[in-house]
């Protein structure tokens, strides 16, 4: 991958990063959702997909520490062995598949996230092993794919916890070991290198700064508009990266 970035690009991935920042600060999930897509709008997917596993790593592992009393720690070992299979083969998918049709994969998945958001799925039982593990492996796919092990993981905590804070608490805890569980068969591949390191270095101060502003609105907003902006910002950042994938398939 090319560190050769033009200033153009290096002003889309600020926005990018920033943006969704904003909306996980003020959501509490939707980074990767949306810094992944909308990045790769201007950039090559294989060097936003690691920059976006470093940021989450970095910032992630804090979010870990703070919430592992809270945390389903049962249900995130079922997960975490899941991804451990499903991530190699995103990871795969991601070195072999041409770009448009990443776009296209990345588009369906943010789109599979904005119908979680709109509808969730409510409380249907205890959670069970197998769907904890069928989970995991779904969001290893999307998390080497695209660095977003999220909506899978989203669909199960839902259907399987009634506290939610033990949710909140879960997902802020498996995100970034995702995270760091994609890192290495990416650094192995040669996916983590001075491009994305830069990339990332340059995006944790935005993620900060777009963290604490999108906390900020949620305090003053987040009662009556928290729903309606998540769904806004996913389903137009799904529509732009499907449009983009799809242009690009059909040349």
């Amino acid at each position: 991958m090319s560190a050769d970035l033009t200033p153009g690009q290096w002003a889309w991935a600020a926005i990018s990063i920033l943006f969704a920042a904003v909306l996980r600060g003020f959501t509490g999930f939707g980074f990767a959702v949306v810094a992944v897509p909308t990045a790769s709008l201007m950039l090559p997917p294989p060097l936003v997909v690691a920059a976006t596993l470093l940021m989450q790593t970095a910032i992630g592992l804090r979010d870990c520490i703070a919430e592992r009393k809270r945390a389903d720690w049962r249900s995130i070992r079922w997960l975490v062995t899941g991804a451990l299979v499903g991530t190699p083969l995103g990871l795969l998918g991601l070195a072999v598949l041409p770009i448009a049709w990443i776009r296209m994969a990345l588009g369906v998945l943010v789109l599979i996230a904005t119908g979680v958001t709109w509808r969730p799925i409510t409380h249907r039982g205890p959670p069970e092993r197998r769907w904890g593990w069928l989970a995991g492996i779904c969001s290893g796919l999307g998390n080497g794919l695209a660095a977003m092990s999220g909506p899978p993981a989203i669909v199960y905590f839902l259907a399987a916890e009634t506290d939610r804070e033990v949710v909140r608490s879960s997902l802020l805890a498996f995100f970034p070991l995702a995270s760091a569980l994609a890192l290495v068969p990416a650094a192995w591949g040669g996916m983590v290198g001075v491009p994305s390191v830069l990339i990332a270095a340059f995006g944790l101060p935005l993620m900060l700064a777009g963290g604490w502003l999108g906390t900020w609105l949620f305090r003053h907003y987040g009662k009556t508009a928290y729903r309606p902006i998540a769904v806004i910002a996913l389903g137009l950042t799904a529509c732009a990266t499907l449009v983009r994938g799809a242009a690009g398939v059909l040349q």
